[in-house]
């Protein structure tokens, strides 16, 4: 993709290539704020690239026109004529269904296809809080049980506190793992959901950015072709790899 480096947005700059994924285990904590940054700049992403497919197939157009401009002055009827079918071909992708699917894909991927997994973020943040919520009571609890151990001999009113104490941590220890239990499983649905979204996201932008780069070859490769034919002594094929 680096033809299209030149074409983003003034005062843009192509993102850095991120360096390779691991697969080192991350807590849930951890991965559900790295998943928040990374959709942002996902979008961020999209966006440039909105601008960038705009911007290229616009600056295609005006290339081809410019050719044909010069193609006038040649007076070489294949030249003008191929130059000319060239220009129509690059606007017709420009203006046509392709681009347009493609922008649209992209628009979806922007305003729709990741706002629920927003709202499964702001769920499993909630669920977070109050399992951490749980954990520093049942902490509190564990410490005044230890306490109270040391205080409980020879004193049957410390010997109730302490045994009261004790249910209660007990109880709260159960809650503990009732939240734990029920944010793990929030989790894994989210992250299950993550990758059905990636899955969508690639297959859908992959498919639609295809359509339109092989849109563009095709009416370049007829161009080739033609002027191959009509000059096969002076022209070579603009795609021959070495």
């Amino acid at each position: 993709m680096k033809v299209f480096a030149s074409f983003n947005a003034p005062g843009t700059r192509a993102a850095a290539a991120p360096s390779h994924a691991t697969t080192a285990a991350v807590s849930p904590d951890a991965a559900v704020k790295a998943c928040r940054t990374a959709v942002k700049q996902h979008k961020k992403a999209l966006k440039e690239l909105c601008a960038c497919m705009e911007n290229f197939t616009h600056a295609l157009a005006a290339v081809a026109t410019s050719l044909h401009q010069l193609a006038a002055n040649t007076r070489a009827p294949v030249t003008i004529q191929c130059s000319g079918a060239l220009v129509r071909g690059v606007e017709e992708v420009r203006d046509g269904v392709v681009l347009q699917d493609l922008m649209e894909e992209l628009e979806y991927a922007l305003s729709t296809r990741f706002e629920k997994l927003a709202e499964e973020q702001r769920d499993l943040d909630e669920r977070r809080k109050r399992r951490c919520k749980a954990e520093r009571t049942l902490t509190a609890l564990q410490t005044q049980c230890a306490r109270l151990r040391h205080a409980k001999d020879g004193d049957a009113k410390a010997q109730a506190l302490h045994r009261a104490e004790t249910q209660r941590c007990e109880e709260q220890h159960l809650e503990c793992v009732r939240l734990r239990s029920e944010f793990d499983d929030a989790f894994h649905d989210f992250t299950s959901h993550l990758g059905q979204l990636v899955y969508e996201d690639m297959k859908g932008l992959t498919e639609e950015l295809h359509k339109v780069l092989s849109a563009l070859a095709y009416q370049h490769r007829k161009c080739e072709e033609a002027l191959v034919v009509h000059h096969p002594t002076t022209l070579r094929p603009i795609a021959v790899v070495a």
